[in-house]
């Protein structure tokens, strides 16, 4: 396996949204704990339940340290959508440096910025990065049962679905 840096500088992009919004990508780091907390906060219980399959509590998702860990680049890399100087999206990838036949991605764009293309930006720049770490193996995600908008982007990348449970719908991508 190729060894990458967490914090690429080929990870951070500019495009114009759907509805000509100048959006940055960048990853997230330490110092936008507060920035991160205020997007958790923002999310509304739908987009929240339709992510994690259940209703998260939003205090919890705001706690310093799990913002800190979000934040640093030793767990994993992650995106910021920001838009006028607040995080508008997220997206993750995780294990994609460690030594294991796959890794998991995922992302969340707040309520008023979804189809907007943010997802897919976010998706394609995960993938890419991800296909250069690695010369094979798999990429996973999930989704609830409930969330058409995510099925329908993981299909458009390409995942296919391993599995269809009670709790939600697993997906894999080949990387070749």
């Amino acid at each position: 396996m190729k060894t990458l840096s967490p914090h690429p500088a080929e990870c951070i992009r500019c495009f114009v949204d759907k509805k000509g919004a100048e959006i940055e990508i960048r990853p997230l780091r330490l110092g936008d704990e507060e920035l991160l907390g205020d997007f958790y906060l923002n999310l509304s219980d739908e987009t929240i339940y339709s992510f994690y399959n259940f209703c998260a509590n939003k205090t919890a998702l705001v706690k310093k340290e799990t913002l800190v860990r979000m934040c640093d680049e030793k767990n994993g890399l992650r995106l910021a959508a920001i838009y006028k100087g607040k995080i508008i999206g997220v997206g993750g990838l995780l294990g994609y440096f460690c030594p294991e036949e796959v890794c998991e991605i995922a992302y969340l764009v707040s309520d008023k910025y979804q189809k907007r293309g943010i997802g897919s930006v976010l998706m394609e720049m995960l993938i890419d990065y991800a296909t250069k770490c690695r010369s094979e193996g798999w990429i996973y995600a999930q989704t609830s049962l409930c969330n058409a908008g995510s099925k329908k982007l993981l299909k458009k990348f390409g995942f296919e679905v391993k599995c269809i449970g009670d709790w939600g719908i697993e997906w894999l991508y080949k990387v070749r």
